[in-house]
């Protein structure tokens, strides 16, 4: 189904609407050189011009819920809705070929990179790590929880939940501790320097400048906001089209979200 497109909306003055992407809900952006990838209900879409076209990928036919790259490597979270189904694809090749990896008896919510480390939360099955482009898999001490998004600040990692909040790492998950923000329903995470931004199931984006010790409400706080990602000075967030959503970004410049 086509995302519903309306006119350009402005959010404090601030947000401008992308053009459609076809599968409804954009679940999953990452970004990886000058390609744009977003995971939507039927598979992966990319855009090469800042969204304003969009293409889709040989994988058409899933629900993506998560997207992370490392490299040439494109790495795609699938969430059947089920414990013990769904999983993560690979492409080497900007989605022109897809190849399921070895951890496929999971639904897939979110992936995140740090090194050689691929991370995969999953729904109530916590946070996996693959460390061979998902050869393997290996569980990790956050094992009980809906992870519905993942990121990564140098050797931190953190895991925004369904119902508790955002747990940071900082021993590749060996444990779990959780942040300040324990009280929402926390569907995407970006990082940019010292900033980790949070988008929330239906009160905008957060941000923290301290590792999660504390954070401030920002923008589209009266929107579901299930996807972000960074580049250079734009903000990209994927939002309940159902609302009016579609994908937005932002030129804030990043100093002024730190104040």
């Amino acid at each position: 189904m086509l995302a519903i497109l309306l006119p350009a909306i402005n959010a404090n003055a601030q947000w401008e609407q992308t053009d459609g992407i076809y599968g409804g809900n954009v679940n999953a952006l990452a970004v990886s050189g000058n390609n744009i990838f977003a995971g939507t209900g039927t598979g992966v879409s990319f855009s090469t011009n800042n969204g304003a076209i969009w293409s889709q990928t040989a994988l058409n036919n899933q629900t993506v819920s998560s997207i992370a790259t490392s490299g040439n490597n494109i790495f795609a979270g699938i969430n059947n809705y089920s414990v013990n189904s769904g999983g993560v694809y690979l492409s080497t090749n900007n989605g022109a070929i897809w190849s399921q990896t070895a951890l496929n008896n999971r639904s897939v919510l979110s992936l995140a990179v740090s090194g050689n480390y691929i991370f995969a939360g999953t729904y109530y099955s916590g946070v996996y790590f693959s460390t061979n482009n998902g050869a393997n898999w290996t569980q990790t001490a956050l094992n009980n929880k809906a992870v519905f998004s993942l990121a990564v600040n140098e050797n931190n990692i953190f895991a925004g939940t369904w119902d508790s909040g955002i747990y940071l790492s900082t021993n590749n998950g060996v444990s779990w501790t959780q942040t300040a923000l324990n009280n929402q329903q926390v569907s995407s995470l970006s990082v940019s320097g010292n900033n980790i931004f949070a988008g929330t199931g239906n009160s905008g984006v957060f941000l923290s400048t301290n590792n999660g010790a504390s954070w401030t409400q920002t923008v589209l706080n009266n929107k579901a906001v299930y996807s972000l990602a960074v580049s250079g000075n734009n903000i990209f967030a994927g939002t309940d089209y159902t609302s009016g959503g579609g994908v937005f970004f932002n030129f804030i410049p990043m100093s002024d979200w730190e104040g």
